[in-house]
């Protein structure tokens, strides 16, 4: 069987496969890395370096990985689409210099996608024509490159910074279990951001404006060469023509390190906040493994080094150690060796949205996969026939400020008292991160399916900025949910005093229409704080004659026909 590791990267894509025990990358028109660029002016699909050469701004599509799970289009079409281009080339050259056809494929995902990107993912492998035999995390493919498993138990910290994505994983390996234990990242921060930075600068510099899109795809080029060749000089400089006429670009360390800053500060804020969420101490890391262009840098390598003052495992190319991880689970998979486990986790808390609109929470994100677990629901009114779910994912404990992962209804509930019917929904992660879920009625045995897909969704947020948000505004969430508990409760009350309330003495009942009405004109103001004061005023006053109320009732009387009031 023959099986490949594939990194679909943003910037570039690499292809790895095992060969005599030994992983190694596929150099696909004698490169090892594919840049993940397509070009669409021709009939055929162009990818790679030939889809950069042309230059063709308006027919090229860049960095599509930052898009996939979405509903935009590009060109017409979709970012899963696109990505199955590049998965399509990836396969037939690779058929090509090994002469044997790809039977199956191990595909590296950011830790942090969520379930739709992953979803995403697999479709566009299956529209390729490869079999996905699973996706595979970056930090924990690049772990398996360096042969992590193979060393003694221990803490290994994974910084991986490449050209349009930033993960950072804490594994742990005991006895053979390779596990994840936190995550996080943020799709949206890479080198790609630097070498804006370089350019923009070097635009000023030279007086440059109003330049076409086809110039700015060639500064960019440029900027990553400067970036990527600035070594132990002071100064690189290089040639960039536009409108015929030529331009010195440069780049000194110091306008490296002040581009870099801003990118690098946040890769350490992601670092740390790892570290919180495993509770676990720099000082018990055992190794830090460094992968992604951006970590060729000198500036990176010694900010990460003064950072966690951990040795660095930097002695593979960071931009093919994914792919070549890879390429080893693959050869794992499809040879059953079960000398290795490997556990990875939720990057983000799964849930349901709440009556009123706040989150069950089902599944936390850092949760070990695969996980499966089981909520029971119930109707909220009387002859109610369905029940809608709406799936979210994030940190909020508001619905309507996480992500929407899926809407979905289960019909056809028996009328049945409010509170009757009990219906049941499981939620279930597999190995490769992607959500599937099931609800059923336990009486009428009806049921309703989802995956979680692409569809119409809120705009993505890195996770990085979800956690963020998260924090600052936990305890504003926290008062949100606390007035929306009140409010359902209040009107639950309301429903129940106005049934009973021609029960109570005429006197009494006077004071209680009085306050029920403050408080209606309370809650309709969101004064939450009055109405918790009212609500303990007309309980107080209607707890007087609860028992005398009950005992009418099951006479068929009323208390003021019994007290003859």
């Amino acid at each position: 069987m023959f099986t490949v590791g594939i990194d679909l990267g943003t910037t570039a894509s690499v292809v790895s496969y095992v060969k005599d025990g030994k992983p190694q990358v596929i150099r696909i028109c004698g490169n090892t890395s594919i840049p993940s660029v397509v070009n669409y002016s021709s009939s055929l699909p162009i990818v790679g370096r030939e889809a950069i050469y042309k230059a063709d701004s308006l027919n090229t599509i860049f960095s599509i990985k930052r898009h996939i799970g979405s509903n935009r289009k590009f060109l017409n079409r979709t970012p899963t689409e696109i990505s199955a281009d590049i998965l399509y080339y990836l396969k037939s050259k690779t058929e090509e210099l090994v002469g044997q056809n790809i039977d199956a494929a191990v595909i590296t995902v950011p830790a942090h996608f969520s379930d739709i990107q992953r979803t995403a993912t697999k479709r566009a492998a299956s529209i390729a024509g490869l079999k996905v035999l699973r996706l595979i995390n970056e930090p924990t493919a690049a772990a398996l490159a360096f042969g992590i498993e193979k060393r003694k138990n221990g803490m290994f910290l994974v910084y991986d910074f490449g050209g349009g994505t930033f993960d950072c994983s804490l594994l742990r390996l005991e006895d053979g279990v390779f596990q994840v234990l936190a995550t996080g990242g943020d799709n949206h921060l890479g080198g790609d951001d630097v070498d804006n930075d370089i350019l923009n600068n070097n635009f000023s510099k030279n007086g440059i404006s109003n330049i076409t899109n086809d110039e700015y795809i060639l500064g960019k080029l440029v900027a990553k060469y400067l970036k990527e060749n600035l070594k132990e000089q002071d100064k690189i400089e290089s040639e960039f023509i536009c409108k015929g006429k030529k331009y010195n670009f440069c780049l000194t360390k110091q306008e490296l390190k002040e581009f870099s800053s801003k990118s690098l500060n946040r890769t350490l804020d992601i670092c740390r906040q790892v570290l919180e969420d495993a509770n676990i101490d720099k000082s018990e890391i055992n190794n830090v493994i460094l992968v992604g262009g951006m970590t060729r840098l000198k500036l990176i390598k010694d900010s990460v080094y003064e950072f966690l003052k951990v040795p660095l495992c930097d002695d593979l190319n960071p931009e093919e150690v994914v792919s070549l991880g890879a390429a080893i689970q693959a050869q794992s998979i499809s040879e059953k060796n079960s000398n290795m486990i490997l556990i990875d986790v939720v990057s983000l808390t799964l849930g349901i949205e709440t009556f009123g609109g706040g989150v069950d929470r089902i599944i936390y994100r850092n949760t070990p996969i695969p996980i499966s677990e089981r909520r029971e629901y119930t109707t909220y009114q009387d002859n109610q026939h369905g029940i809608k779910f709406h799936v979210v994912q994030g940190e909020r404990l508001l619905a309507d400020e996480c992500q929407t992962l899926a809407n979905f209804e289960l019909k056809g509930i028996p009328s049945m008292p409010a509170g009757m019917p009990r219906v049941i929904v499981d939620f279930n992660i597999d190995i490769n991160g992607i959500l599937s879920i099931k609800a059923f009625e336990k009486t009428t045995g009806i049921s309703q399916s989802v995956v979680v897909t692409e569809t119409p969704v809120l705009s993505e947020s890195d996770v990085f900025n979800i956690l963020q948000k998260a924090y600052e505004e936990q305890e504003n969430d926290k008062i949100k949910i606390r007035n929306i508990d009140i409010s359902i409760e209040l009107n639950r009350l309301l429903k129940f005093w106005n049934l009973i309330i021609n029960d109570i003495p005429f006197n009494e009942r006077k004071i209680v229409s009085k306050k029920i009405k403050e408080l209606n004109s309370q809650l309709s103001s969101k004064n939450f704080d009055a109405t918790i004061l009212l609500k303990s005023e007309i309980e107080s006053i209607i707890g007087k004659f609860l028992d005398e109320i009950i005992s009418c009732r099951l006479s068929g009387k009323k208390l003021a026909d019994m007290r003859r009031i």
